[in-house]
């Protein structure tokens, strides 16, 4: 029974209305912290009354459950917020946590007469944490305000040329009925080819020479407020669901949202208990969940519609399906006769041997369907609720996927080539009819945008409102400064930075030569320009945007961090 207290207290500590566990979702985790805590207590209340008449231990046995729990809370309390950052090879670090376990222990046994004294109480003690918990743990209400809702979808590694809506194979019919309703962006351009700095520009409107993010794995700290601050002060009930550890609450990323939704395991709850985290570092790679499937996420964002029907919300839903690996079809048929591809590091096993670019690229493409698909259900559900024609609807990707070009094999991060950089955007706003735009635009453009069409307060983004060119009004290209580390996380790796407009595009290497391409001769940015006059004036006209302005990096890893950038890819091993 102490186990199931245990779970209890710890149920109760951990859950918060910003989760978003419906009831059912919260009583699965009560029954799991349950099970947990009794999985801990249950062998040592086994063993305690196998010694009961043992001399000196036996009178003190009943309070082994409760040493058990005690120390394991405590051990775990100073690996994760205490020496985090440390490995467990350290036998300085590993020492501490046996001697915090064992610690326990002793405080345990000292206090078994009380355990003795108390047990008839316990399933009463038990039923009024759990009550509590359940109480502490509903989600926020809807607002009683009233006006048009907001959805933010973000694709993670989306090219537009694969989009049917873009003219591509993959059948993306969500996104045409969007279009047919909305504005499509034929040239959009990312601030940068990795999730968190280009998520936080897109939630901004600030490039990464302002925001100063410019890796995966970078604390927000104090960066300039996200969009969902202003929202909340203008009524709206502000949720986010995310599928991958770059926007994990743990670097910020929850601040502003009433809701902010990033428990990856497939139990609500589970991964984040006690016992499930010291499972995890040793039953998982890089110590924590690095992602989820999009059913996932999209069941949990229809959630939040369903709660927040009659308020007026802000819903931002990360899928990150077509990010490598391509699962969307089974490998198992895919070629192997050949010399295998080099593909990243962090493919598995059963993909590393694949031999067909063209194989994979049709799974690639695969994801991008799935992706329209799970995106689509999300509109479905608005127009269930009846308040889709009051919802302003934005599907963004946070960068592209180089499939083969420049010899970069199914992969991103590195390099500011277009296949990286070039992106979806489709808008579809109350009130605008279907239209394409052909100018250049940015991913800072999406805040100025929401802002003047849902007249919020104005911020510090320096992007510009994409309204005009919703109404067919004129649309002035403008240019798009990208950066991003030329080097995988090494001790102070180098970072590059790009300014791109549609003719031509100059990028400066911290390590290398810098390279002018002119877009319309060499739209495949293979051949530099070697006039030497013009590539000056380009590098004069990136100082000029910078304003004297550099990209640092600014991060700190961990170890977990460090595993799972290993993971996917983000990191050389």
């Amino acid at each position: 029974m102490l186990g199931a207290v245990g779970g209890c207290v710890e149920f109760l500590v951990r859950c918060e209305p910003g989760l978003g566990f419906g009831f059912f979702e919260q009583l699965t985790w009560l029954t799991l912290a349950c099970g947990a805590g009794l999985a801990v207590a249950l062998p040592f209340g086994v063993f305690g009354w196998a010694v009961r008449k043992l001399p000196v231990v036996g009178p003190r046995a009943d309070g082994l459950p409760l040493g058990a729990l005690l120390g394991l809370h405590l051990a775990l309390y100073y690996r994760f917020e205490l020496v985090l950052n440390e490995s467990l090879r350290d036998p300085g670090v590993a020492g501490v946590l046996v001697a915090m376990f064992v610690g326990g222990l002793l405080v345990g046994l000292s206090f078994a007469r009380l355990v003795r004294r108390v047990g008839e109480f316990l399933p009463w003690v038990g039923f009024i944490l759990a009550f509590a918990g359940l109480l502490r743990g509903v989600p926020p209400a809807p607002t009683n305000a009233s006006g048009s809702n907001i959805v933010l979808v973000t694709w993670d590694t989306a090219r537009p040329d694969r989009l049917s809506v873009y003219g591509g194979p993959a059948q993306t019919p969500a996104l045409e009925r969007l279009a047919a309703e909305g504005a499509v962006f034929e040239t959009a351009v990312a601030t940068a080819p990795l999730t968190e700095p280009s998520h936080l520009s897109i939630l901004t409107g600030l490039p990464t020479i302002e925001h100063g993010v410019v890796s995966n794995a970078t604390p927000l700290g104090d960066r300039p407020e996200l969009i969902v601050h202003r929202l909340q002060q203008a009524g709206y009930r502000t949720g986010g669901v995310v599928s991958g550890f770059p926007l994990h609450s743990k670097y910020g990323w929850d601040q502003g949202f009433d809701v902010y939704d990033d428990d990856f395991g497939r139990l609500p709850g589970w991964h984040r208990l006690s016992l499930a985290r010291a499972l995890d570092q040793v039953l998982l790679p890089g110590n924590a969940l690095r992602e989820r499937k999009g059913e996932v996420a999209i069941a949990r964002a229809e959630r939040f519609i369903d709660r927040h029907a009659e308020g007026r919300f802000f819903l931002w839903v990360h899928l990150f399906d077509p990010h490598a690996p391509y699962e969307a079809k089974s490998a198992d048929d895919a070629p192997r006769v050949g010399e295998p591809l080099d593909l990243p590091a962090y493919w598995p096993p059963y993909h590393r041997s694949i031999t067909s670019t063209e194989w994979l690229t049709q799974a690639y493409d695969d994801e991008l369907e799935k992706t329209d698909a799970l995106t689509g259900r999300l509109l479905d559900r608005l127009e269930q609720h009846g308040i889709l024609d009051d919802t302003t609807v934005i599907v963004v990707a946070d960068h592209g996927e180089s499939l083969t070009e420049h010899g970069v094999l199914f992969e991103h991060g590195d390099d500011l080539f277009d296949p990286s950089l070039l992106i979806p955007l489709v808008i579809r706003a109350p009130g605008h009819e279907g239209t394409r735009v052909a100018c250049q635009v940015s991913t800072l453009d999406v805040v100025p945008t929401l802002v003047e069409l849902h007249g919020l307060s104005e911020g510090a983004e320096q992007g510009r409102s994409l309204v005009p060119m919703l109404e067919g009004r004129t649309c002035p290209d403008v240019a798009v400064v990208a950066s991003t580390i030329g080097a995988r996380h090494v001790e102070d790796p180098p970072v590059d930075v790009a300014w791109r407009l549609p003719e031509a595009k100059f990028i400066r290497y911290e390590d290398d030569e810098d390279a002018l391409f002119d877009l319309v001769a060499d739209p495949g940015e293979l051949f530099p320009v070697e006039d030497a006059e013009r590539v000056q004036a380009a590098s004069e006209a990136l100082d000029e945007l910078l304003g004297g302005r550099e990209v640092q990096v600014d991060m700190a890893l961990d170890t977990e961090d460090r595993a799972m950038l290993e993971a996917l890819g983000y990191m050389d091993r």
